[in-house]
């Protein structure tokens, strides 16, 4: 099918092609999810050991080194817990490994009704939309949620109560503190497009920089409630500088669209 007769299909055929594209990614995340649940990794893999090392099972063991504090210990407080942590760490690097396919499957779904300078601000977001993405999560790892765990942690000391925790609201609490992080670095590329599709002007955004940031802030404190600042600043620094720089390229096509114009 070309794309002009996509372009000129009924709802109920845009409906199909949607439900294949849907159909498609998450085909990709079944399977991406399975590998890591079955693939070994290391060397004690066996046909006669059942317990060897998964990818899922290697990721679960560095998530609690990374953040767990000396001493501290998670116990499974239901018979279900480990298998639920394991799906549900497997399914996150599954969707990790499919975002390729699922950005594309995306593309392609909407690249018919696109013109061409459109095609090219639709590559350009799901581009920026990943990277910010995978840069808001790498800063997650390596600095928000270390101090916010041991922030939760100085709790139980602070309490005198025993450095037990609930297996699977650790992973539940990392596994999402991840993910907000990561969105909270695509601020940026909403700046952008809004300022594209005529709806938020510059002039308005540097008008209210100040309260911008201060929402930013409040935000990043909320994900690390730690007292310091410095992790802080491994966020809002970073993020600061993105936000400046989508400014810079909005005025660009506000600009562009006045000589076009």
């Amino acid at each position: 099918m070309n794309e002009k007769k996509k372009a000129e299909l009924t709802f109920w055929g845009h409906l199909a092609e949607l439900l294949n594209r849907v159909r498609m990614i998450l085909y990709s995340v079944i399977i991406s999810s399975i590998v890591v649940m079955v693939v070994p990794i290391g060397a004690d893999f066996s046909v006669e050991n059942p317990f060897y090392t998964t990818i899922a099972s290697f990721t679960i063991k560095n998530l609690q080194e990374k953040f767990l504090p000396d001493g501290a210990m998670l116990l499974p407080l239901s018979f279900t817990a480990p298998l639920e942590v394991y799906i549900f760490v497997s399914i996150i690097l599954g969707v990790t490994i499919s975002l390729p396919v699922i950005s594309y499957e995306l593309y392609k779904f909407i690249n018919p009704a696109l013109r061409k300078d459109e095609r090219k601000a639709a590559l350009q977001f799901v581009a920026s939309f990943a990277g910010l993405f995978i840069l808001g999560f790498v800063i997650g790892y390596l600095f928000v949620i270390p101090a916010t765990m041991r922030m939760l942690f100085s709790f139980s000391s602070l309490l005198d109560l025993p450095p037990t925790y609930d297996f699977a609201a650790f992973f539940s609490i990392v596994g999402f503190s991840l993910l907000l992080c990561g969105l909270v670095f695509t601020f940026p590329t909403y700046i952008v497009l809004l300022v594209k599709a005529g709806i938020l002007k510059t002039r308005h955004i540097t008008k209210n920089r100040k309260y911008l940031y201060g929402v930013l802030l409040i935000i990043i404190a909320l994900l690390d409630p730690e007292p310091g600042l410095i992790t802080e600043g491994f966020v809002f620094i970073p993020l600061v500088i993105l936000t400046e720089i989508s400014i810079i390229i909005s005025r660009r096509i506000e600009k562009s669209r006045e000589m076009s114009g």
